[in-house]
C-alpha cells in the first residue's frame, strides 16, 4: 500500500525525522522548572511594556466594574454593579400608576366646531375605530342638536361635511381623516388608539 503522505510535497516537512527531533526538544525544555521560570518573567515583562498597555486598560475596567479590592477611593465614582443596584431600587420603589391621556376640554365657538365636537363624540361613543361617509351625513343631518343640524336648504352638505371633518381633524390630536382604498374612496374619520 502506498503512503499518500509521502507522495505529496505539502506533507514532507511533517515526515522530516529532524523537524520532529526539534518539537521533542522543546517540549523536553518546557518542562524544565529554570526554562518555566524564564519563560514566565520573559511573559510578564511582554505584557507590562506591552504597547497596548494592558495593564492600565484591564485596570481600568476593574474599576469600572467594581471588582478591584485596593485602589481608589470608591466613594467618589460608583460602580457599574452599584448605579445597577440603584436603578433596580428605583423601578422597584416607583409606586407611578400610569394613566391614561385625558382628552384636552375643547370649547367649541362656531358651529362647525361644534358640530365636530359632537362628531368625535359620537365616534368614541360607538366605540368603532372609524364612521363611514354614509354614517357621518346621517349625523349631520339627524343626531346634531337643532342648533347645528344640517337642513334641507343647506346648498352644498358636502362642503360642510369636509369643513366639520377637517375642523374635527385639527381639533383633536388623535383623529385623522383616511381615504378608502377601493370603491368610491370616501373620506373616513378615523380615531387612533
Amino acid at each position: 500500500m502506498i503512503n499518500c503522505n509521502n507522495d505529496s510535497f505539502r506533507y514532507k516537512v511533517f515526515d522530516c525525522p529532524v523537524q520532529n527531533n526539534k518539537i521533542g526538544q522543546l517540549i523536553t525544555l518546557l518542562k524544565d522548572p529554570e526554562v518555566q521560570s524564564f519563560l514566565k518573567v520573559f511573559v510578564d515583562n511582554a505584557i507590562a511594556t506591552s504597547e497596548l498597555q494592558i495593564l492600565k486598560r484591564l485596570t481600568a475596567v476593574e474599576q469600572i466594574l467594581g471588582l478591584d479590592d485596593y485602589g481608589t477611593d470608591k466613594a467618589e465614582t460608583p460602580t457599574l454593579p452599584q448605579k445597577i443596584d440603584r436603578l433596580e431600587e428605583q423601578v422597584k420603589n416607583s409606586a407611578a400608576s400610569f394613566k391614561l391621556p385625558i382628552d384636552p376640554v375643547i370649547q367649541p365657538t362656531t358651529k362647525t366646531e361644534k358640530r365636530a365636537v359632537s362628531l368625535v363624540d359620537h365616534l368614541k361613543e360607538t366605540g368603532k375605530d372609524h364612521l363611514t361617509s354614509p354614517e357621518i351625513f346621517s349625523f349631520l343631518k339627524c343626531k346634531l342638536p337643532e342648533n347645528c343640524k344640517i337642513n334641507e336648504n343647506i346648498q352644498n352638505i358636502r362642503k360642510v361635511k369636509q369643513d366639520v371633518l377637517k375642523k374635527a381633524a385639527a381639533m383633536y390630536p388623535n383623529v385623522f381623516l383616511s381615504k378608502k382604498n377601493t370603491g368610491h374612496r370616501e373620506v373616513r374619520l378615523v380615531l387612533a388608539s
